[in-house]
């Protein structure tokens, strides 16, 4: 949905992973109100599906993406 352009991170923080320093990463923190619009926002878009995708499958948002990329103007 970040690659798709729908949402956005509001900011960014450091998460601890693991026992020590090196395991802190930077994730991007969003909006609840965003992140529930979004099914409204973009109805093509079947959520039960997507979240019903196991680990390691395609995500149904990558025909999205692919069809977006080559639809834009060159």
């Amino acid at each position: 949905m970040r690659r798709l352009g729908w949402i956005t991170p509001v900011s960014h923080g450091r998460v601890q992973c693991g026992a020590s320093k090196a395991g802190a990463v930077t994730v991007p923190r969003f909006s609840p109100g965003h992140v529930d619009a979004l099914p409204a926002q973009h109805p093509e878009v079947d959520s039960t599906q997507l979240r019903s995708i196991r680990k390691g499958r395609r995500s149904p948002l990558a025909v999205l993406a692919t069809e977006q990329q080559s639809a834009a103007p060159a």
